[in-house]
């Protein structure tokens, strides 16, 4: 993967390995990447395709276009869309992408959470920061 947080974990893998007598290997599953524009784009995990592919029929997406509730309140159009990948059996969430204001900053911390086995219902239930556009991942 050509990213740089990638090849720095490569580099610390590979000294640690040689050097540090600490064996040690990248995971390449659940890495995030951003595109930084207006607005950003940022994704982790499987797409909805990839999903597919691996788990067939059982895979459901949560998907929502809004206008964030900071900007409702304003003449600014600041539109965002994230979608969440599920598989359905299990609930676990496999992908999670967005594109909106601080989408890499979201989809950063939601990268630890999926690698963790995140589930839908785990989202559900957390309790939001309120007005923030994070908090309607956890109401998909």
């Amino acid at each position: 993967m050509q990213l740089t947080p990638v090849a720095k974990a490569e580099g610390m893998a590979f000294a640690n390995t040689v050097f540090g007598n600490n064996p040690q290997t990248v995971n390449y599953d659940y890495v995030p990447s951003a595109v930084f524009s207006r607005p950003e784009g940022s994704g982790v995990g499987m797409t909805e395709a990839q999903a597919r592919e691996k788990f067939g029929e059982s895979v459901k997406c949560y998907c929502k276009r809004f206008q964030p509730l900071l900007y409702q309140l304003v003449e600014a159009e600041e539109p965002a869309m994230m979608k969440l990948v599920v598989d359905d059996n299990s609930q676990q969430v496999l992908g999670a992408h967005m594109l909106g204001e601080n989408a890499a900053e979201i989809i950063q911390t939601l990268g630890v959470a999926i690698r963790q086995g995140i589930t839908k219902q785990d989202l559900n239930e957390t309790i939001g920061i309120h007005p923030t556009t994070a908090e309607d991942f956890l109401s998909l």
